[in-house]
C-alpha cells in the first residue's frame, strides 16, 4: 500500500466520522420530511408493529391518509435490518455506510492518476457530509455501497457478483433496479443479469401485494415532479447541496465525471455499467423534482472523475 493510499483511506476514515457527528449534533430536530416517515416507520416497528403497517401509520401522520399507489412504499430491506437496533444507535450505524462508499470510490478512483483515490474520497465525501444530517435513513444512502460495489465488480469482470450486488441495491430502493436493465443490455454476459432482473421483479411483486393492504382509493402520496424545475433545483439535484459552493462541485462533477466515462466506455467495464444508468437518473430526478435520487448516481459520478484524460494538442 502507498503512502497515497493510506492518505486516502484516512480521509476516508475522517470524512466519516466528521458526517457521524454531523448527524449525532443534528440529531432529530431538523430533518427531511420523508426522513421522519421512515424514522417513525423503525420507531413503530421497534415497538413490534409489522413493516407496512407501520409505514402506513407513519405516512398517516405525514400526507393524513393512507397512500394509494405502491410507489410511496419504500422496499422494506433496510428497515428489517435496523428495526433490530436500539434508535439511539441509528446516528453511528450509518458510518459504516458512510465509510462503505467512501472507500469504494477510494477503489473505483484509484487506477487513475497519483492521486486519483484521493480526489474520489475528496469529492465523494461532499454528497455523505450533505446527506449526514437529513438523509441517514433515506434507502437511495443504504443501496449505494451495493451499487458502488457492482460498479467495482464489473470492472474486474465479475458479471456474477456485480449483478448480484445491483439486486442488493435494488432491494434496498427500486431506483437502482434501472442498472439491473443496463447491465442485461451491455454485457455480453446476459445471463446473471437476466436472473437477477427476474429475482428483482418476482420481490417487486411480493412487495406490491403486501403493500396493497396498506393503500387506500382515497389515499395520498406526494406527486412526481410537484415542485418547479427551476435553474436552482436543477443545480440542487446534480449537486451535493443546496448552496452555490455545491453547484460548482455538482456541476464540474458531472461535466468531468461524464467525460471521463464516455472516454472510458472501451476501456472500462464499470463505465459500461454506470454512464447509462446516470444519463437515465440524471433526467428522472430532475422530471421527478427528486433532490435526493441525487444520491443514486453523484457520488459514483464523483468517483470516476480521476479518469478524465487531457485532451491532447
Amino acid at each position: 500500500m502507498s503512502g497515497r493510499d493510506r492518505i486516502a483511506i484516512l480521509l476516508a476514515v475522517t470524512i466519516a466520522a466528521i458526517a457521524v457527528l454531523v448527524g449525532v449534533r443534528t440529531g432529530l430536530e431538523e430533518v427531511d420530511v420523508d426522513e421522519i416517515v421512515y424514522h417513525d416507520t423503525l420507531v413503530a416497528m421497534r415497538g413490534g408493529e409489522g413493516y407496512y403497517d407501520a409505514m402506513r401509520d407513519a405516512l398517516v401522520e405525514k400526507e393524513g391518509a393512507p397512500p394509494s399507489s405502491v410507489r410511496a412504499v419504500r422496499p422494506p430491506t433496510m428497515f428489517l435490518m435496523l428495526r433490530w437496533l436500539p434508535e439511539s444507535s441509528w446516528r453511528y450505524v450509518v458510518g459504516l455506510v458512510y465509510l462503505a462508499i467512501l472507500l469504494l470510490a477510494f477503489l473505483i478512483g484509484r487506477p487513475y492518476g497519483r492521486f486519483g483515490g484521493v480526489i474520489a474520497v475528496g469529492l465523494a465525501g461532499f454528497w455523505v457530509l450533505a446527506a449526514a444530517p437529513f438523509l441517514f435513513v433515506h434507502a437511495e444512502l443504504w443501496g449505494l455501497p451495493f451499487f458502488l460495489g457492482a460498479v467495482l465488480a464489473a470492472r474486474k469482470e465479475r458479471q456474477g457478483t456485480s449483478a448480484m450486488l445491483l439486486l442488493g441495491a435494488t432491494l434496498t430502493r427500486e431506483l437502482y433496479g434501472t442498472g439491473l436493465l443496463v447491465g442485461a443490455l451491455v454485457f455480453r454476459r446476459r445471463l446473471p443479469w437476466l436472473g437477477t432482473s427476474i429475482a428483482a421483479v418476482v420481490a417487486a411483486i411480493g412487495h406490491g401485494l403486501l403493500a396493497r393492504s396498506i393503500l387506500a382509493a382515497q389515499g395520498t402520496e406526494a406527486a412526481l415532479g410537484n415542485e418547479p424545475r427551476t435553474i436552482i433545483k436543477i443545480l440542487t439535484i446534480i449537486s451535493p447541496g443546496d448552496r452555490p459552493l455545491s453547484w460548482v462541485i455538482g456541476t464540474v462533477v458531472l461535466v468531468v465525471g461524464l467525460t471521463a466515462l464516455i472516454q472510458r466506455w472501451h476501456a472500462d467495464q464499470a463505465a459500461k455499467l454506470l454512464l447509462p444508468f446516470v444519463l437515465i437518473m440524471i433526467p428522472a430526478s430532475i422530471i421527478a423534482t427528486r433532490t435526493y435520487w441525487g444520491l443514486t448516481f453523484g457520488p459514483a459520478l464523483a468517483a470516476f472523475v480521476p479518469a478524465v484524460r487531457a485532451p491532447r494538442r
